[in-house]
């Protein structure tokens, strides 16, 4: 069945509350021909009504972020890491750095704020801002370190909201429960630019927060507008002055500067003015919610509660937007239900003039953010339609992108041995004059992430690598690229991002893109067929392995089951970062250094998995190898997603039936064995004097994973160890 084409693209700018509503309901009810791009420096959001709390210790910090990678992938929406430079809303495109511009049909702009320290001299970089939460969390661990060794005295929070407030009294009860020798040489110090504390709130809670503060010993300093810091010291307006060795920082905030070059009206103070359909005022195919945001008719505090309510109203009228219907209106309410904790578990609830406070209040409130958080973290089960008839053999598991979707080395052996019965290498030999071979080597595989810029740098990583395996240097690539159907915009849009994410991977390498072929399909594909050369005298076989050497093995395992995992969104943002991370990075560097310390033998670990290309290098120099699977280097999370949640590449029960002659063991790492990796790192023996200093120059060139796995013996199987001298160090 053909897929769906791309008729439109959506492009969210920020992970905020009112996205990630977007991303899920999307994700629950797809507009079909729609694509779907977040733009974010982060691959998490925090929630910031449990800032308090984790800061209070009540929290782990997992608890308080949502991930936005599992959470795209639950969407259908592409994840881009980047941070935006520019929006131009007359040519539809966002500017990132370092890349080509996304075009857009319809932006949403959901970015928060910014402290707001510039109009304050000497505030940056002696203060510590509570926004973004994500820089401030870094802050606050440091300074956790230096109450640790007894350094701060004095602590002063300026801002008396509630922001300020809350923080307040939540670092308290932190340092009152963890750092009980160093927290009773405080000094505590609340600054108010007015005549009292939580302005926006009724009396009695105003009275009743001033009367805990008071009790807990913490000085409130009212008409207390600081308008310089100078050397940790706060000078007010009226010439007051406080010298402090820590200040928080929970005052106003503000736009980023970029976006006073985009042409979308703003207010006088930098944000977005928007109608009450959330559109800008000036360009109706563009949004802006959350505290960027400024409705015009109906303006609001910065609170995250009014973010989290425009989500729906959001979503909808980008529905009805593309539909050409009506949109709706967002009506803000004009009371809120306000929790503000007090540091321990107690909170006062204020609504409508009424306040009541209590433990069962806190409670009451961690509910409320534990259901917020799971909506977006514990996401729905994927639903496969189960197959009848002819396809009721086939597994229910979405089909693995990247090497987890070539056939298996079993099947592959079959169908080849019947054509070319002769030991194979990773590239084609083909020789020319005067002492040189020419390598051809060709990759193809399905995606394994949606950002087609990251994908094209994976797949030009893993199409070179079979040339440096063979000791050579590529020198050509030709790409071969099936788009998804599209309109025309969509697929310029996208193929510029692929072919500039392929030239940059192939300039970092010296090699020359000098054509291919471009058509459209189902889904993106992307490869590349690639020349190399290499001296008569200098290839490199996989049938070079002596006894007694080392194997080295340069890039950790795992990227099978992460980005199984990640197809069915479970697995976190960061580990499919660092994944992501190892496979772009070129075995160009590897490929030298092993052949500096007299490599004898080399392949790369891909679609096989480590145990099926072990296997070829042992028949190919029929000698045996004992492996040590401690030593084995394990991407972050790939145990968790093989061992915990039971999730394995297509590949990974074909690989494990292609090498049933390898030795069963209940080690954890045994299972990666067999996951196929993409853009995986190099298998080499060298002698084993020289393997540790191999290993540290492996290290210090950017392959912080290379180890040694194991060492060739005698016999012609595989077998483990978990100690050997070999493998020291």
């Amino acid at each position: 069945m053909q897929a769906v084409p791309i008729a439109k693209e959506l492009v969210l700018v920020g992970g905020g509350h009112s996205h990630v509503t977007v991303l899920r309901q999307l994700g629950m009810n797809p507009i079909p021909g729609l694509s779907i791009t977040l733009l974010s420096p982060d691959t998490r959001t925090p929630y910031s009504g449990m800032l308090p709390g984790l800061i209070a210790g009540h929290y782990e910090e997992e608890d308080v972020y949502i991930d936005l990678v599992p959470l795209c992938r639950f969407a259908g929406a592409r994840f881009i890491r980047c941070r935006i430079d520019a929006i131009d809303p007359l040519l539809q495109t966002v500017r990132t750095a370092g890349r080509p511009d996304f075009r857009y049909d319809i932006l949403s702009i959901d970015i928060g704020i910014t402290p707001l320290l510039d109009v304050v001299p000497g505030a940056r970089g002696n203060v510590i801002p509570v926004k973004p939460i994500t820089g401030f969390l870094k802050e606050w661990y440091a300074f956790i370190k230096r109450v640790a060794w007894g350094q701060p005295g004095k602590v002063g929070f300026v801002g008396s909201g509630a922001g300020g407030v809350e923080l307040c009294l939540a670092v308290y009860h932190r340092l009152c429960q963890d750092f009980a020798p160093q927290f009773h040489g405080l000094e505590w110090h609340l600054f108010s630019d007015g005549d009292d504390i939580l302005n926006d709130y009724p009396k009695a809670v105003r009275n009743k927060f001033r009367k805990t503060l008071e009790e807990r010993g913490i000085n409130i300093h009212h008409q207390y507008r600081v308008v310089c810091v100078r050397d940790h010291t706060l000078i007010s307006m009226n010439g007051d002055q406080m010298t402090l060795d820590e200040i928080f920082w929970v005052t106003s905030a503000s736009s980023p500067d970029w976006l006073a070059d985009t042409g979308l009206k703003l207010n006088e103070h930098g944000f977005i003015c928007t109608r009450s359909t959330l559109q800008t005022q000036n360009h109706p195919n563009v949004f802006a919610v959350g505290d960027i945001a400024h409705l015009i008719d109906n303006p609001r505090p910065k609170a995250g509660v009014f973010a989290v309510r425009q989500g729906p109203v959001l979503v909808d009228n980008i529905r009805r937007l593309l539909e050409k219907k009506t949109l709706r209106q967002f009506k803000p309410q004009s009371e809120f239900l306000s929790l503000i904790s007090t540091g321990d578990k107690y909170a006062v609830a204020s609504r409508n003039g009424l306040n009541v406070g209590g433990g069962w209040v806190w409670r009451w409130k961690d509910w409320i953010d534990q259901r917020f958080m799971r909506r977006y973290n514990d996401l729905p089960v994927m639903q496969v339609e189960p197959g009848t008839g002819l396809l009721a053999d086939f597994d229910q598991q979405m089909h693995c992108g990247g090497c987890g979707s070539k056939v298996s080395a079993e099947l592959l052996t079959q169908v080849l041995d019947d054509l070319v019965p002769v030991v194979r290498d990773d590239a084609a030999l083909f020789r020319v004059p005067e002492g040189k071979i020419m390598l051809h080597s060709v990759d193809f595989f399905r995606s394994v992430t949606d950002d087609p810029y990251e994908l094209a740098q994976v797949a030009v990583t893993h199409a070179l690598s079979d040339i440096y395996a063979m000791g050579g240097q590529p020198v050509t690539a030709l790409a071969i690229v099936t788009v998804p159907y599209g309109k025309p915009p969509v697929i310029q849009s996208l193929l510029q991002q692929i072919m500039a994410g392929a030239k940059f991977q192939l300039d970092q390498d010296n090699v020359a893109l000098v054509g291919g072929h471009t058509t459209e399909g189902a889904e993106l594909t992307i490869g590349f067929s690639v020349n190399g050369i290499v001296d008569d005298d200098q290839v490199l076989h996989k049938s070079g392995m002596q006894k007694d050497q080392s194997i080295i093995l340069t890039k950790a395992l795992g990227t099978g089951t992460l980005f199984a995992a990640d197809m069915q969104y479970k697995a976190q943002g960061m580990w499919i970062e660092m994944a992501l991370r190892s496979m772009k990075r070129s075995n160009q560097e590897a490929s030298q250094i092993l052949k500096e310390f007299n490599v004898s033998a080399c392949t790369d670990v891909t679609g096989f998995g480590l145990a099926g290309h072990l296997q070829e290098m042992m028949d190919a120099s029929h000698c045996g190898v004992c492996l040590d699977l401690d030593k084995l280097p394990v991407l972050k999370g790939s145990n968790y997603t093989m061992i915990e949640l039971d999730i394995r590449s297509t590949l990974h029960a074909g690989n494990r039936q292609s090498a049933s002659q390898i030795p069963l063991s209940d080690h954890q790492n045994y299972e990666l064995l067999f996951d196929p990796q993409t853009s995986g790192g190099l298998l080499a023996s060298i002698p084993s004097e020289l393997a540790r200093d191999c290993v540290q120059s492996l290290t210090t060139a950017g392959y912080p994973n290379a180890a040694i796995i194991g060492r060739v013996t005698g016999g012609y199987s595989l077998s483990f160890t978990r100690a050997d001298p070999f493998m020291d160090g």
